[in-house]
This record gives structure tokens, sequence and C-alpha cells, in this order.
């Protein structure tokens, strides 16, 4: 089954170090929870201090070399890291702020060295990619409804890579 096989290659959990403390990464849902970023529709520049990598406008600490910026077909960012703990994170802008860091789970080995990529993109259906613990590279697709296999905005789990 390549969901329990996708398990045994990739550690699961849900938190990534910002400002220096482990906190968990969830979607901000309310305006309280959007604050100063509502403003703040582009992540910036990649900065590194402390050595780690950073984003000056959305923050967040990562590996270096280890994200990607994909425009969304409107207009907006979603960027993808591999964050402190080795796990895939995501957050978006939209037309009313941004998300909070998201986990997409995983485990990716080998940071660095653009260890995150795109596997694809065909307007709001793309998959990202990254080697798995077992060494093996491993990707996770965004469905947008239709014939894509899943609800819009909703993930795949990581799949084997085939691409």
């Amino acid at each position: 089954m390549r969901t329990a096989h996708a398990l045994t290659g990739l550690a699961l959990g849900a938190t990534l170090a910002l400002g220096g403390t482990a906190v968990t990464a969830q979607a901000a849902t309310g305006a309280e929870s959007r604050g100063a970023a509502l403003a703040v529709s582009d992540p910036g520049t990649t900065y590194q201090s402390g050595g780690w990598c950073h984003y000056s406008n959305w923050g967040g600490s990562f590996y270096c070399d280890s994200q990607l910026k994909h425009k969304l077909p409107n207009g907006q960012w979603q960027v993808f890291v591999i964050g402190t703990n080795k796990q895939a994170y995501t957050k978006w802008g939209s037309g009313t702020g941004t998300s909070g860091w998201t986990s997409l789970g995983g485990q990716c080995t080998q940071p660095g060295n653009h260890s995150i990529d795109m596997a694809w993109a065909n307007g709001w259906n793309f998959a990202i990619t990254c080697k798995g613990t077992d060494g093996r590279a491993w990707y996770k697709e965004r469905f947008n409804g239709g014939n894509t296999g899943g609800a819009p905005g909703h993930w795949s789990n990581w799949r084997l890579n085939k691409y």
C-alpha cells in the first residue's frame, strides 16, 4: 500500500523553530492571528542569521538553500522550506493577509543544495519534492479539484517520486 510505504520513508510531526523557540505551526484563521502580517503578501528576501535562514517579511527559521518561492495563479506567493526539524513547511499570501507556517509533515534529509523543489506546476495543481530518510525522492501534490484526485487546496500524502 503506497500510503503505508510512504510513512516508513517519512516521519511525521508539526513544529518549526520561530525566533529560537519551537512552536506548533498552524494556519492563521482569525484577524487577531494575522496581525501585522495582514498587509505583507510577499515573503521578502532570504537572509542568514544564527546559523539558519529566514524570510525578511515572513520570518521563520529554516535550512539555508532549502526554500522555494512559488507565484500562485492569483499573483500571491507561496513558499516551501525545510524547517529546523527537517520537516517540509509552507506559508502563503492571500488577498487578506498571510497564513501561519503549516507543516506538510515528512522528514527531508540532506537539507541545503535546493533540497526542496517543485516537481511540476499547473495552475493551482502542483507538487513539491524532497529526499526522505530512506534516501529516495518523495513528492506531495496540491489538488485543485476536477481530475486532480482531490478537493481544491488539499494535499496528498507523501508519495514515492515518479517524476
